[in-house]
């Protein structure tokens, strides 16, 4: 059995907070509430609760429905523009399919990791992936599901803020640092600058 990598998307493969950026602008317009890039670089990587949470001070009614519009839209725009990948991810994930098992686990909307995979035409190279719009459920949990209905014995987990390193740590994972990324954290494995050290580093 090949070993395999888990990865985390926003801040690790790819990062799409100035095309967000402007779509939650043009929804913003129709609620009394005022985004910009520093607002998107913070919520990125939130569950859809913790977003509403943050922006609305509240799980309200007007911000579930904001985040909803949003997500959607989200989506639409990405499937046909795609996003600011990092530079040597597509060849760094073709490289390492050969000799891992390739997975992704997010804290996104439903049909997000769909809408990468697809844009970039690189579904074939991961074997499974999921998220909490799908379930619900806290990227701890969501890495759980994934060890389990894959019957995965040994990973690590490649992620970019200090919730990946937690959710990655309480599944017993190895947690390896996307510096490049979003967050800030200094409990890892091991770290990286460029998603292509990956290829040559001991996992």
């Amino acid at each position: 059995m090949k070993k395999s990598i888990i990865f985390d998307l926003d801040g690790t493969l790819w990062n799409t907070s100035r095309e967000i950026e402007q779509v939650w602008k043009d929804v913003a317009q129709n609620y009394n509430i005022k985004v910009n890039a520093d607002t998107i670089r913070k919520i990125m990587g939130y569950t859809k609760s913790e977003i509403t949470e943050y922006l609305f001070n509240g799980n309200s009614k007007e911000g579930n429905e904001f985040i909803t519009k949003c997500q959607k839209k989200e989506n639409e725009y990405l499937m046909k523009n795609g996003g600011h990948i990092y530079e040597n991810t597509l060849e760094t994930i073709k490289k390492l399919s050969l000799n891992y098992d390739l997975y992704i686990v997010s804290n996104c909307q439903s049909g997000y990791i769909e809408t990468f995979l697809k844009y970039y035409d690189i579904e074939k190279y991961f074997k499974d992936y999921e998220c909490s719009g799908n379930t619900g459920l806290s990227k701890e949990k969501n890495i759980k599901k994934v060890l389990e209905r894959n019957n995965i014995s040994k990973s690590v987990y490649v992620g970019d803020t200090i919730k990946d390193f937690e959710s990655a740590n309480k599944n017993g994972l190895l947690f390896i640092w996307a510096e490049y990324g979003f967050g800030k954290c200094d409990k890892f494995y091991k770290k990286i600058n460029d998603i292509g050290e990956l290829i040559n580093l001991e996992i």
